[in-house]
């Protein structure tokens, strides 16, 4: 009895989950919201997508984690519904983003207070709200077929490349004096590395599957 109410007591601690406008702010002094054209015909169709969704989008990832680190992770904070991982367009191989789905937003909305800035195999991840995952979403879009920051970087981040396999190793963040300053939402200048607004698109090659999932990718 006495541990349940220490739980209680812990869980009652917690801030409360950022609001919608919040998530969506990355950058808390320009306000900038990030409109994904290719799949929402106006800013407000986005945040109207945005203000029920449950869905996350999760960034800066290593290439050696898995759609079950994830998921590991990720349902220590509520009942995961799908995870959806970002790979290459080329090798269907991962480059580096996911889309994790919640059953309930409450939760998707805790684990940005709780994960985003936190360590996952070795990377700082980066966890936003995301108006919904869509089939095509899932593949890079640099010239390369994976993110189209990869394009712009002059090497290769070893910290991305590790082949380790098993289970995940996750850290939380470091404390800093700039840790108050959480970055929620998808608003800043770097956009998605999912969505840059280019004009490439998923290859029609009936070797791509139409989306990978959990059964691909553990």
């Amino acid at each position: 009895m006495a541990e349940v109410e220490q739980q209680a007591e812990q869980q009652s601690r917690l801030a409360p989950p950022p609001s919608a406008a919040e998530l969506l702010c990355a950058n808390d002094e320009e306000k900038k919201l990030y409109w994904d054209r290719s799949h929402y015909s106006s800013p407000e169709a986005q945040m109207r997508a945005l203000a029920q969704s449950s869905t996350l989008y999760i960034g800066n990832l290593a290439f050696s984690t898995r759609t079950s680190h994830l998921r590991a992770l990720f349902s220590t904070l509520g009942t995961v519904a799908s995870v959806n991982m970002g790979l290459d367009r080329f090798q269907k191989t991962p480059c580096g983003f996911s889309f994790v789905e919640y059953l309930n937003r409450v939760d998707a909305l805790q684990a940005v207070s709780c994960l985003s800035g936190t360590k996952l195999d070795g990377r700082v991840i980066r966890v936003e709200l995301d108006a919904g995952f869509k089939p095509g979403r899932q593949y890079g879009r640099g010239k390369g077929g994976g993110q189209v920051r990869e394009d712009r970087r002059m090497g290769i981040d070893p910290a991305r490349t590790g082949g380790r396999s098993g289970g995940p190793r996750w850290q939380a963040p470091e404390p800093s004096r700039n840790s108050g300053d959480a970055h929620y939402g998808s608003g800043d200048k770097r956009g998605r590395d999912d969505d840059d607004n280019d004009d490439e698109r998923p290859s029609k090659n009936p070797r791509f599957r139409d989306e990978m999932s959990d059964d691909g990718m553990d």
